[in-house]
């Protein structure tokens, strides 16, 4: 039980994480909507924050796979 806590907390963790830079993403779209000058510093956030959560997505779903497997020896 404890594995599966400590499993959920890290992918509330990382969930809350990858929030974030979605977040960061929306808001930069939003100040960069109307100026087309800007466009490329927009361009240039969402490319690494894009990055930023691609690499975070992979350990996601490792780790619900593993809470899932300890969910389903428990029980």
């Amino acid at each position: 039980m404890a594995d599966t806590r400590k499993l959920d907390l890290k992918l509330k963790r990382l969930r809350a994480i990858e929030g974030d830079y979605r977040a960061t993403m929306k808001r930069a779209e939003e100040e960069y909507k109307h100026d087309l000058i800007s466009k490329k510093k927009f361009l240039k956030i969402k490319a690494k924050q894009e990055a930023k959560i691609g690499k975070m997505l992979p350990k996601v779903r490792r780790l619900q796979h593993l809470r899932n497997e300890l969910k389903a020896r428990s029980a």
